[in-house]
């Protein structure tokens, strides 16, 4: 009898062992989330594990049919482990709070993590120069300022690669750049404000190589309103962040140094 019992509590302590190691690797308890903003409004009031888990499996780090569990802390710690080496945290496997805040985050709709092998056909363009459209523009900004942003956004791709873009005002462009909202006429509709910020297509026919904007996002240039100005010293161009006026470092538009209180930037 003394030996059963004491072979049970061996159990007993090893099992307890195990819980401690698995959740030291693992997630941490489940905690109540004060503010969730991932994936905008479809998580709210959810634990801390239930976003994280979410967010795993969205973006390509854990399996999608992975169930919860005790049997899955390991497997989840390594994915876990691969989320925070892409967002350059500390790779602690657990679900701490720089993790967690990182996870809540806005960021784009595409997976980290993919087999990209699934797609039909090579995932590249079978000509160097490539068209693109804009169809529509947000309401937040001039649509100058993005037919720039987009522009600059193509060059650097053109700075470094054979590739070549050039923009078409009407027909079917390779790049079809759009803002929606919500069901927007893909299989991947966007959540509202914050959370999910853009996704787009690899390179092909229809809907393929296409860029969608979530248009529930507020989108702008810097930290403040983003506007073209003919005030100040930007005579007409595009406001570009930072910039430097008096020694103070300036991320939007600014009335300082003016007396009209017309807002203004440097170029």
């Amino acid at each position: 009898q003394r030996t059963k019992v004491t072979l049970i509590m061996r159990c007993c302590a090893l099992a307890v062992c195990l819980v401690l190691v698995i959740v030291q690797d693992g997630w941490s308890l489940p905690l109540r989330s004060i503010s969730v903003t991932f994936p905008g409004d479809i998580l709210k009031n959810v634990t801390d594990t239930d976003l994280a888990e979410t967010y795993l499996k969205r973006f390509g780090y854990l399996d999608k049919m992975h169930r919860s569990g005790f049997q899955s802390m390991v497997s989840t710690a390594k994915a876990l482990k691969m989320m925070q080496r892409q967002m350059g945290l500390k790779e602690t496997g657990r679900l701490d709070k720089s993790t967690l805040e990182a996870m809540k985050q806005p960021r784009c709709g595409v997976p980290d993590v993919a087999n990209y092998q699934t797609f039909e056909g090579d995932l590249k363009w079978d000509h160097n120069d490539v068209t693109y459209r804009t169809l529509n523009y947000s309401p937040d900004m001039e649509s100058s300022l993005i037919d720039d942003a987009f522009a600059r956004a193509f060059k650097v791709w053109s700075d470094v690669t054979p590739l070549t873009f050039t923009r078409l005002y009407e027909g079917t462009a390779d790049i079809m750049i759009s803002f929606g909202k919500a069901d927007h006429g893909d299989p991947y509709p966007f959540d509202g404000r914050n959370g999910l910020l853009a996704h787009a297509y690899p390179p092909g026919e229809g809907v393929q190589g296409d860029a969608h904007f979530d248009d529930d996002e507020h989108w702008t240039l810097g930290n403040g309103p983003a506007v073209k100005t003919l005030y100040g010293n930007a005579d007409g161009a595009m406001c570009h962040f930072p910039f430097t006026f008096e020694g103070k470092s300036y991320t939007s538009c600014t009335t300082d140094g003016r007396t009209d209180n017309l807002p203004w930037c440097a170029d």
